[in-house]
Formats: C-alpha cells, sequence, structure tokens
C-alpha cells in the first residue's frame, strides 16, 4: 500500500533564506523637494481614481481558518485560527459545521502543525516558543462531550531541541516516529516517542544526514533521501541492520522520496537525474536498482508539482506549476471525477486533489486570486462537493487587485515568470513594488493563499501599487539548470539582475512609473531588497528588509548546529566562509560592506529570536545608517523568529510598511488605523540612538 504521498516542492533547510522611533532624516532642500514630487503625484493620481481601501483587520483576519482537517472517523473537523494572538487549534462537529466552534487550545505562542492520531479524539501538535525554531511536541486527548475541557499533555521537554514528527507507527499508536538532535546538536537522530509515558527512545543514528525519510510498518525508517558536502543527493535504504545506498545524484540534481511500498520494495521519487531538466515521477525498483519515468510534464516546461495515488497506489493524477497549475488525469475514473469537480466552479480557479481517504472520498482545495482557499471533500459515488467551513472572506474580493502570471525576457535572454498585481482601475504610471520571495529555493505561486506576501500584494494593489513577484533564477518548479544559474549570482550578479530587469519592462509596458520604484522581501527576498539599495542605488526610492541578511559571512556563520550537514546547496550557491576564494566573494556581495552607496530611505523588520536570520544582521545595518543620518525606521519584535506570526505584530508591521511607501513613493494610505495598532507599533519602533 502507498503512503505518504506529497507536494513536490524542495524547501530544505536552504529554505531558511522565507518605524519607527528615533528615525533619522535627511535634511536639505533636495529631500524636501523629492517629497513634494512624490506628494503632487499621488494627489493628481487620486484625482483619477479614489478606491475604498481594504482594512489591514480584514485581509489579515483573526477569523480565517488554515490547515482545515476531517478526522479519521469522519465526526470532527479541526483547524488553525487566531486566538489569544496566536495560531490556536479549533473544533466542530462535522454534522453541526455551522455551529460556534470551539477553541481546544489558548495559546500565547502559535500552532505550528497538527495532525489527528490513529487513536480516537486525540491530536498531536508541535509548537515553537517565540520564533525559535526548537519545536516541542503535544498530545490534545480531546473531551467529545466537551471539548473546550481537552487535556493537554506536553510530549517533550528540551527547549534547546527541535523534535520533528515525522508519523505516527503504523503497528503501535501510542508511538511516535520522531526526528530530532536530542543526543548531538548537529545531528537529527531517529526516535520513538511513547505518548501514554513521554519516554523517548532512539531507534537509529542519522549520520547520513538523511532529511527526507519513510518508515517501514513497524516505525523505522527505512528509506532516507539526504544531501551530501558536494551538493548531490543520495538515497539510502535500511535492510534492518545497517544503510545501503541506492544512487546517488550529480551535484545539484534534486531528488525527494514520494512513497515507498514495502509490499513491493518500491519507490516513487521525484528527481532531476540521469541527464533530466526537470523534476519527473520515477519508480525505483530497490531490489534491483532500475529506474523507470512513470510521469513527465507533457508541456516540458515545470518540475513534477503534485500527485495524487488511489488506496492501491495506482496514479491518478500528476500536477505541473509553471505559471499556472495543471493537473494530469492518469485513469478514466480519475477524468471523470476531476471534470465533475470542476464544473461545479464558473470562476477562475486551480483544483488541487489533496489525497484520496480509505473511504473514498476526495480532498480538494480550491484557490482563487482574490480570496483565501476553499476546502472541499468529494465523493465520487454520490457526485456531491461538500464545503468545510468555506466562510466569506471579511474584506471585499472586488477592491482587491488584479492578479496574473506574466513572463519577461532578461537581459541576457534567460525567461522569466512572474505574477503582477495591479489596482483595478488604474493601470499606467503607478508607484510600484518589486517583491522577491525568500529561499531563494523557493517560488511563488497565483493563488491568494499560496504565500503570506501574496495578501500583502494585494493590500498594496489595492493602494494604487503595482506589485511585481518574479521567480527570478534559483528558484525551484522550473528545472535543474535555471537553480544553477542562481550559484555564485547573489547580490550583484543574475539573480539580482533579473529584479532590475523585470523594473525595467514594467517601465517599457507604461506600467511602473521610473520614479517611484520600491523593493520589499523577507529572508532571502530582504538580502535581494538590501542588494538593490546598495547595488543598484538608482532603481529603488524606497527599501524594506524584512528578517534580510545584510552579510553573507555573519550568515553562514550563525546557522545553528543541525542545519550544517545540510549546507552543500549553500556552499555551492553562496560560498563557504572558510575558503579564502569564497569570503572574499561572499564579502563583495554583503551589503553591510556597501552601506555609503546606499540612496533610498530603508525599513528594517526583524524578529528577536529568529535562529535563521539572527538579530545582528539588522542591527548591525542599522548602525552603519543611523552614524550616517540616512533615513532609516527599524521595527523589532522581541517575541517573534524568522518572521512575524502574531496578530498583533503582523498588523503593525503590515501598517508601518504601508505608511513608509506612501511617504516614499506616493501610494495610499489609510488615514483610521486602530489605535490600537499605533499603540503596539510604537512599542516595536527601535530608538535608533540606543543601538
Amino acid at each position: 500500500m502507498m503512503k505518504n504521498q506529497k507536494q513536490i516542492t524542495r524547501l530544505t533547510l536552504s529554505a531558511a533564506l522565507s518605524a519607527i522611533l528615533g528615525t533619522a532624516m535627511l535634511s536639505g532642500c533636495a529631500q524636501n523637494n523629492a517629497q513634494q514630487a512624490v506628494q503632487a503625484v499621488a494627489q493628481q493620481s487620486a484625482l483619477v481614481q479614489a478606491p475604498a481601501l481594504v482594512d489591514v483587520a480584514s485581509l489579515f483576519s483573526s477569523g480565517d481558518k488554515s490547515a482545515v482537517t476531517l478526522s479519521p472517523d469522519g465526526k470532527w473537523i479541526a483547524f488553525l485560527k487566531m486566538h489569544n494572538g496566536a495560531q490556536n487549534l479549533f473544533l466542530v462537529a462535522a454534522d453541526t459545521p455551522d455551529a460556534t466552534p470551539i477553541a481546544v487550545t489558548t495559546l500565547t505562542d502559535s500552532v505550528d502543525s497538527f495532525i489527528w492520531s490513529a487513536r480516537k479524539n486525540e491530536i498531536i501538535f508541535s509548537k515553537d516558543h517565540q520564533g525559535n525554531e526548537n519545536r516541542q511536541l503535544y498530545k490534545l486527548s480531546l473531551n467529545s462531550q466537551n471539548p473546550a475541557i481537552s487535556a493537554m499533555t506536553r510530549l517533550t521537554h528540551n527547549d534547546k531541541v527541535d523534535y520533528k514528527l515525522l508519523e505516527q507507527s503504523q503497528h503501535d499508536a501510542n508511538i511516535l516516529v520522531v526526528a530530532a538532535n536530542h543526543l548531538v546538536a548537529a545531528r537529527r537522530d531517529f526516535f520513538h516517542l511513547a505518548m501514554d509515558t513521554g519516554h523517548l527512545e532512539q531507534t537509529q543514528i542519522n549520520d547520513l544526514n538523511l532529511s527526507d525519510a519513510q518508515l517501514s510498518s513497524t516505525g523505522k525508517v527505512i528509506l532516507g533521501a539526504g544531501m551530501n558536502d558536494d551538493n548531490s543527493f543520495s538515497l539510502y535504504q535500511f535492510d534492518g541492520k545497517a544503510w545501503q545506498s541506492v544512487l546517488r545524484t550529480q551535484s545539484g540534481e534534486l531528488l525527494d522520496i514520494i512513497s515507498f511500498d514495502e509490499d513491493t520494495n518500491t519507490a516513487f521519487i521525484a528527481a532531476a537525474i540521469e541527464g533530466r531538466d526537470k523534476l519527473e515521477l520515477l519508480r525505483v525498483n530497490l531490489a534491483d536498482k532500475t529506474i523507470v519515468t512513470e510521469h513527465r510534464d507533457p508541456l516540458g516546461e515545470s518540475d513534477l508539482h503534485h500527485v495524487v495515488f488511489d488506496e492501491q497506489g495506482q496514479l491518478l493524477i500528476a500536477s505541473y506549476y509553471g505559471g499556472r497549475l495543471r493537473n494530469y488525469t492518469l485513469t478514466d475514473e480519475a477524468t471523470k471525477a476531476l471534470a465533475q469537480i470542476e464544473s461545479y466552479f464558473t470562476e477562475d480557479v486551480e483544483i488541487k486533489v489533496e489525497e484520496v481517504n480509505k473511504e473514498g472520498q476526495w480532498m480538494v482545495t480550491v484557490s482563487y486570486a482574490n480570496r483565501p482557499d476553499e476546502k472541499y471533500t468529494y465523493s465520487p459515488a454520490q457526485n456531491t462537493l461538500t464545503g468545510m467551513l468555506n466562510d466569506a472572506p471579511e474584506f471585499d474580493p472586488a477592491l482587491l487587485g488584479d492578479r496574473k502570471s506574466i513572463t519577461y525576457t532578461a537581459s541576457d535572454g534567460v525567461e522569466i515568470q512572474a505574477y503582477l498585481t495591479l489596482p483595478k482601475h488604474v493601470k499606467k504610471n503607478l508607484p510600484t513594488i518589486v517583491l522577491p520571495h525568500g529561499g531563494p529555493w523557493a517560488r511563488d505561486h497565483w493563488g491568494y493563499s499560496s504565500d503570506y506576501f501574496v495578501p500583502v500584494a494585494h493590500y498594496f494593489a489595492n493602494r494604487g501599487y503595482a506589485v511585481l513577484q518574479p521567480n527570478f533564477r534559483g528558484s525551484l518548479g522550473f528545472g535543474k539548470r535555471f537553480v544553477q544559474l542562481a550559484e555564485k549570482n547573489w547580490g550583484t550578479g543574475t539573480m539580482q539582475q533579473d529584479l532590475t530587469d523585470g523594473v525595467n519592462y514594467l517601465v517599457e509596458q507604461g506600467i511602473a512609473d521610473k520614479q517611484r520604484v520600491g523593493i520589499m522581501g523577507a529572508s532571502y527576498g530582504g538580502y535581494a531588497a538590501l542588494a538593490g539599495a546598495t547595488f543598484t542605488p538608482d532603481v529603488y526610492k524606497a527599501v524594506i528588509s524584512y528578517v534580510g541578511p545584510s552579510s553573507l559571512i555573519t550568515l553562514m556563520e550563525s546557522f545553528p548546529a543541525h542545519f550544517r550537514p545540510y549546507l552543500g546547496t549553500w556552499f555551492v550557491a553562496v560560498g563557504d566562509p572558510e575558503v579564502a576564494q569564497d569570503r572574499v566573494d561572499m564579502h563583495a556581495r554583503s551589503p553591510i560592506n556597501f552601506v555609503d552607496q546606499i540612496k533610498a530611505p530603508l525599513m528594517l523588520v526583524q524578529g528577536a529570536n529568529d535562529p535563521r536570520v539572527t538579530q545582528s544582521e539588522s542591527d548591525n545595518i542599522a548602525r552603519a545608517l543611523a552614524a550616517k543620518n540616512h533615513p532609516l525606521e527599524y521595527i523589532l519584535a522581541k517575541d517573534e523568529g524568522h518572521g512575524f506570526r502574531k496578530q498583533n505584530n503582523k498588523l503593525a508591521s503590515i501598517v508601518a510598511m504601508e505608511q513608509f511607501f506612501a511617504k516614499h513613493l506616493g501610494g495610499s494610505a489609510s488615514k483610521l488605523v486602530d489605535p490600537a495598532i499605533t499603540a503596539h507599533l510604537d512599542t516595536l519602533r527601535v530608538n535608533l540612538d540606543k543601538l
């Protein structure tokens, strides 16, 4: 029987890189004249269009639900929603979905993820502490008569360790299989965690750096993939005594395990090996190590994105994602079922089949450009599509921007796919924000719920901006060579040039006002924003770096110990600071060393507990700019990590960004901000004199 099918998106540990007290002001006629010019253009634009401004609290609503999941017995629906300022678990009976949901956790730190246990009325979830990414595991025993008094038990107790839940054992539902750096800080070994007693027992030493694991029926890791020092991947099988090598890729070739069938000793993997450029669906006979292609993109455009099998292991759907999701059905029954589901929707949507469960129900996610995802169950036997808690959004989707996939040609001829979100009515001569994604080994998608920054893009489109989100080279989903084109091209190379070329494209199309272009991003996107300010200072007139590294050297040197075995991609793409030649190159690509070149006003947004991009990355460049009396605003949340998750911090930071760009680029800004948001924003402002 096939198990553990998953979406194919390589977000390895490399995905680390997902106003304003004491603001330093420049004086003089040049600065004043520039601001007056921006304000004049803004006033002229307002005469053309005065749209209703969507409220930040409605767009990032505390009422939004995520991870909506049906219990195995079909009696309960669980989901995550804001409560106490953080994401908490809620429950509602499946037969009375319109009833008021019940909060079954009341935590002040967000729940990261959860699964329904194989045992009745039990949920297993994980959370860290204020963004430190040391996830701890918890058991929630539900009181079926009164879920509000359900019992929560903490299962792990070392706050310096990150416990990653792999799976609940099929052999013994009391056992959780966990990967954790519990014994050695730099190594994630495999453990069995007994939920009833809390006993943690090491089952296998993970000295092969396996980050992708499949389990046997007894709950031991039987198949694993891990990164090697040369940026290649190896696939191993455990024979009961030792790990046996199945295959090793070439450097830079990607590999993900999709599923493993213990009965036939067969695995499905997604890989770009043996001359392939795109990730294809491959079937591996683990006995004789033969490899057969089961499916590849018929258009030759994209990596494998998602696959769906039935309970017998038959492949039903293979999906690919270029600019939009494309589904390919592989059986007559799947073709009929997907067509029936599609017939229920007249709008432009993307339909992703998450899985087909044991009862034959299809679990479906429907994505829109301008409102949150919706969840459905589809029963082929009855041809019924049933929604799962799909509430209307608190905002009016008609107020949001028009979002579409575009392509443009970079200056060296490489095609770049991107998403462009424009105001509803004015499409020309717009203030513009370039919004590069994090990672950089990630990518942007079309759907509203696909990433935190898609609603942000809509928010600014509603304020009159064009927002460009390029899948610059290095982004995943477009093949191996597209990723390799980014190697040693951070900051001053083609990755950054792809962003500049996107600006030039929008200017040529008459969409962007060349004098009113800003850049904003988080993680790698924050680095790209700082690099834009530093290395292309004439392109951008306002810059926001959100948890962005200012030095590639200190970034690499500060990664937590358990990240280090997985840094092969970083060494190839960015450099190894212990290699003299690499260190010189990394110094030349680090914005902190070239602050004298920065012209644009800058905003920094940082979480104090960020283990990936530490607070020093923002502090250091803030000190350097403050010493020059450069226009600078700095927002610091002491209870956040790599990105803001708490509701008050999210809302305050977005309002600060809105005000910053309105001041320097001339877009609209709300004059009716909730006083509570303004008051909280004041607590996040950093006094630059005290850095």
